[in-house]
């Protein structure tokens, strides 16, 4: 037991990836149960928290908590800060589960705090490395998350600018900021390219660091204005502003639209997903009155899918097997094309009124289906770590492609 705590404390994504994909299956089914008068509450907001939260909150907290320690130089969690977390995201889970949003807006609001205050104490206290520049952008999608999470758990006048704000902030802002942080220096992995994003050890910016930093920070201040531009003066041009810088700084900073010295189904689902964002957000600009199902072409199709990418290479990665991360990986293809199937089903719904909840219906178990096989084919990999003994494969073709 106590080496198993080591484990997840040390790295926390083996415990939270998990809990995210669970929350996600959660968050998706409640429209299914609704429907089937089994639920007693409209589920639209709690639906909603439930997937940004709890699904892509878990992967932020797991992703940052296993890789910023190191980054910064500094010791992992605390068993303290890990209880903590674990404390918090299950109150913030049950009661988005419940349909208590305010209450889990403010246990997410006090989990971003924790987040926050691990990642700026260890960079500044007792730090031996500098993090990737990027991370600040990561930095600012966690404190905006967390602000809006907090004045949304206080303040219930829906069709405010200030709550139009807080929730574009908390739905577009969270995860679309820290993934464009550490894309930058983890996608070119993916593609067995280098990342202009890293650095040797430095206690102090090295040269070139202020210089991508300034980068990061404009394209995260764009990124803000386009919220403020789609609050105040047009939808239309907000959103196609931030559709353009997304896709963009993806272009430039990360090789997504380059060719690589490696071809993998990681990489080529990445690729899939800026399609994902950019479609999405482009759709619900030009079209309005099915902005629902457009913004799930981007959340599902396109941050969704970057996270369930990501965190594929994250557990592989950290259990020894990157073999298993070249090439093509079927399972993950499957996951793949049921993901971009929930999101477009989703998103035919709104343009189909007289099968709309047929289509959000199958929409939630096709979600469901792919986070079951994501979370099943990568189940005995999560208490894994690359000093585990690789169990040698019965195939014959299998041992003869590894002894050749």
């Amino acid at each position: 037991m106590n080496r198993l705590w080591k484990m997840v404390r040390e790295e926390p994504y083996r415990v939270f990836f998990p809990l995210g994909m669970v929350a996600s299956m959660v968050g998706v089914m409640m429209w299914p149960l609704w429907y089937a008068h089994w639920i007693g509450y409209y589920p639209i907001e709690a639906h909603t928290r439930m997937m940004i939260e709890c699904f892509m909150g878990a992967f932020v907290i797991g992703f940052i908590g296993t890789a910023f320690p190191r980054l910064a130089g500094n010791r992992s969690w605390f068993g303290a800060e890990l209880s903590l977390m674990l404390i918090l995201w299950f109150s913030c889970a049950a009661s988005h589960a419940t349909g208590h949003v305010a209450a889990g807006d403010t246990a997410f609001c006090a989990m971003m705090v924790a987040l926050f205050l691990g990642m700026a104490g260890r960079w500044l206290l007792g730090n031996r490395d500098t993090p990737p520049p990027g991370f600040i952008l990561s930095l600012t999608g966690i404190l905006g998350a967390c602000a809006a999470a907090g004045y949304l758990a206080g303040n219930n006048i829906p069709g405010t600018n200030a709550e139009r704000c807080a929730k574009l902030l908390l739905f577009q802002g969270f995860l679309l900021l820290p993934l464009m942080g550490i894309g930058p220096y983890v996608l070119p992995r993916f593609f067995g390219l280098s990342s202009s994003h890293s650095f040797d050890d430095s206690p102090r910016p090295p040269a070139g660091w202020w210089l991508l930093v300034a980068k990061a920070g404009t394209a995260g201040l764009l990124v803000l204005a386009s919220f403020a531009m789609e609050l105040i003066e047009s939808p239309l041009t907000g959103q196609l502003l931030r559709a353009g810088v997304v896709t963009t700084w993806f272009i430039l900073e990360t090789p997504l639209l380059r060719i690589g010295k490696l071809s993998s189904t990681p990489g080529n689902a990445v690729r899939w997903a800026l399609c994902g964002l950019a479609a999405g957000i482009t759709s619900a600009a030009f079209t309005p009155q099915a902005r629902v199902g457009s913004l799930h072409l981007f959340f599902a199709s396109g941050l969704g899918l970057f996270t369930l990418a990501v965190g594929a290479r994250v557990v592989l990665g950290h259990a020894g097997r990157h073999d298993l991360l070249t090439g093509k990986i079927i399972w993950l293809r499957w996951v793949v094309g049921l993901v971009v199937l929930a999101a477009f089903t989703r998103f035919t719904a709104d343009f189909l009124p007289k099968v709309r909840i047929s289509h959000q219906i199958y929409a939630a178990w096709t979600w469901a289906l792919a986070a079951s096989i994501w979370l099943i084919a990568l189940a005995r990999f999560f208490l894994r770590n690359e000093d585990t003994p690789v169990r040698r494969s019965q195939c014959p073709r299998r041992k003869e492609k590894t002894s050749g």
